[in-house]
């Protein structure tokens, strides 16, 4: 092998390598982020429902129903995001459906067009 072709060679193979490790960090950032933001949220509601109570004089009134808020609010978005992740990786995916080629969709429109005489479909 000619060394310019080794050299392409190895600077593709370092640049995967690189997009693997990337990839895998950006995932690890992603769950840290979200772990911290599933015990954050609801903490601070609740500190919040807390100073509430004791400005209101209603001790576990507000503690209770922001903290639940929290909670119910962080899993209905953890839950359309995981959502829309999942329909963007489909949408990317080998199996997801794509739409005809515009040569095969000419040709298909020219061959429905043969068949019925050269009139529009009723």
């Amino acid at each position: 092998m000619d060394d310019s072709v080794k050299d392409r060679l190895d600077e593709t193979l370092d640049d995967r390598e690189l997009r693997h490790r990337r990839e895998a960090w950006d995932g690890f950032g992603d769950g840290l982020a979200r772990g911290v933001e599933l015990v954050a949220t609801p903490l601070i509601f609740g500190l919040g429902g807390w100073y509430l109570d004791r400005w209101a004089g209603t001790r576990p009134l507000f503690t209770l129903l922001l903290f639940l808020l929290a909670v119910v609010g962080m899993a209905a978005r953890t839950y359309y995001a995981y959502m829309a992740a999942m329909q963007e990786h489909d949408r990317a995916a080998v199996w997801a459906p794509r739409p005809p080629p515009p040569a095969a969709a000419e040709s298909g429109d020219m061959a429905s067009a043969a068949e019925s005489g050269g009139r529009e479909p009723k």
